[in-house]
């Protein structure tokens, strides 16, 4: 989906849906908290894969507080050169977390069964079905056995605004809308089907719909999203 790219770009240039801030993503955060209550319990030295890393406040985060290493990919160059400048910042090396320009909807250039976390925050609705299809083959090929991944995307459930941009203006895959304003193309789910989809890879610990709000300008628009907590199945 080439206009995604170029208008996340041109997003993470003059920002006026993403937050330039550097603490790790609130949902993200808790779900990094349940790995060390119910899970992992010690994440310290954990080999982190952030798919659609931003300006990388996520995997930052958890190489500052708990010397995590791993991988951060984002297809916006713009992106990637913040997350860069903040990693220096931090005096992160860049043999601790390497960022890279790269579509998280083709082949990962990492080896089988070497990643123990994996994180989605609302970058995989981005993709084409034929993209998704790689991305979760290739989040399933490079996590260890009983690793982790954590999604959060957009939902159909309860959002009447998808729903009338899914009626509107459709997508050229199942469940997508081209977005009038924005010209970038986005999948939302049911929670049938993510269940469906993503089951074939992982098994779904914790799932939920939750509401949030994204803000465009000086403007915030309400939406529903699912959060999930996966473990690779064996």
């Amino acid at each position: 989906m080439s206009n995604n790219k170029k208008f996340w770009n041109t997003e993470y240039q003059n920002p006026q849906l993403v937050s330039r801030g550097t603490e790790p993503q609130a949902d993200a955060l808790r779900f990094i908290e349940w790995l060390q209550r119910d899970e992992i319990q010690d994440i310290h030295g954990k080999v982190v894969l952030d798919l659609g890393c931003g300006t990388g406040r996520n995997i930052l985060y958890m190489a500052e507080k708990f010397g995590c290493a791993g991988f951060g990919y984002d297809f916006a160059q713009s992106a990637i050169t913040l997350a860069e400048n903040d990693r220096d910042a931090r005096q992160i090396t860049s043999t601790q977390v390497q960022f890279a320009e790269r579509s998280i909807g083709a082949e990962f250039p990492i080896t089988d069964d070497s990643i123990d976390i994996i994180l989605d925050v609302t970058s995989s609705n981005s993709l084409s079905a034929t993209e998704r299809n790689v991305y979760l083959q290739e989040a399933y090929r490079t996590l260890k056995p009983g690793g982790y991944m954590f999604v959060r995307t957009l939902s159909r459930d309860g959002d009447r605004n998808a729903q009338n941009l899914l009626s509107m203006f459709p997508g050229p895959d199942y469940d997508t809308y081209i977005h009038p304003d924005l010209g970038i193309t986005e999948r939302v789910f049911r929670e049938e089907d993510f269940r469906e989809l993503y089951g074939l890879y992982f098994d779904i610990t914790f799932l939920k719909k939750q509401t949030g709000y994204q803000r465009r300008g000086s403007q915030s628009y309400k939406r529903r999203y699912l959060v999930a907590y996966m473990k690779k199945k064996s």
